[in-house]
């Protein structure tokens, strides 16, 4: 078992070494953990690419107790990571918060950056502003953290047996899904919370790399309309919508969504 050690605790990682130099790191979204890609794990491992996945602060394996949760904090922690690794050719793959922290990562791995993919991103920002107008409310994001801390195994429960998912998944996804969302603590949910004034246009904006958004045209979560706006503000980014798919493309339709991460990587990856 392997972690970075930070000065608060322990963040959990992965790493299964491959055949060509381009690494694909995988961010799960919030309060999950590196378990909910196992199966895009298995594809990459099957075309020879390194993966990284890693538990956020809170969450799976990683230690509980973090109190800096911040967006900045935890994109460090996985840019930390790749240097710990001495990674030359990054490809990160966020999913909805996860978007966000590799979007954070993505601006200070600069000459590592093979390429940057966004999985229903919650990124550049997740609530309106001036100029953005999709989303919801700060005042909405609140009212969910209040609504997970007052009642966390039901909605949790509600989240991945209602809301996540707008094809049919397995009961055994789902069950799978809520038993990684549970094993999160509280102290995380600050990371949640942090999306109501989150704002990267600007980082996003000056991002020089070649980029994927892939993003489920059912999306009840993050709503597809903050993926189009990834994919204009992004230079040269290509937009892959998923008829159909809710918020987790990648359990949803797992074969067109690995065909076109991995059509992607053909065109950015090295070795």
């Amino acid at each position: 078992m392997s972690y970075l050690e930070v000065p608060e605790g322990r963040v959990y990682y992965e790493f299964y070494p491959g055949t060509r130099r381009t690494c694909v790191v995988l961010a799960h979204g919030f309060g999950m953990n590196c378990r909910v890609w196992d199966h895009t794990v298995a594809v990459l491992m099957d075309t020879g690419f390194a993966v990284l996945v890693y538990d956020q602060r809170c969450c799976g394996q990683s230690d509980k107790h973090f109190t800096d949760v911040s967006i900045a904090t935890l994109g460090d922690d996985l840019v930390n990571i790749c240097q710990e690794l001495n990674l030359e050719s990054i490809v990160l793959n966020g999913w909805s918060l996860g978007g966000a922290i590799v979007v954070d990562a993505a601006a200070k791995l600069e000459a590592q950056l093979a390429g940057l993919v966004l999985t229903g991103g919650a990124t550049p920002r997740y609530t309106q502003a001036e100029g953005f107008p999709f989303g919801g409310s700060a005042e909405d994001v609140a009212a969910t953290v209040a609504a997970l801390r007052a009642d966390r195994p039901g909605f949790l429960h509600g989240l991945y047996y209602d809301g996540v998912f707008a094809t049919e998944v397995t009961e055994e996804t789902k069950a799978w899904c809520l038993k990684m969302a549970l094993e999160e603590s509280p102290a995380g949910d600050a990371a949640l919370g942090a999306l109501a004034s989150l704002d990267q246009r600007n980082i996003m904006g000056a991002l020089k790399c070649p980029a994927l958004i892939m993003h489920g045209d059912q999306d009840g979560v993050v709503p597809v309309d903050i993926g189009r706006y990834a994919a204009e503000l992004l230079e040269g980014a290509r937009l892959h919508e998923m008829s159909g798919c809710g918020h987790a493309p990648f359990l949803e339709n797992k074969e067109e969504y690995h065909q076109q991460l991995l059509s992607f990587l053909a065109e950015v990856s090295e070795g």
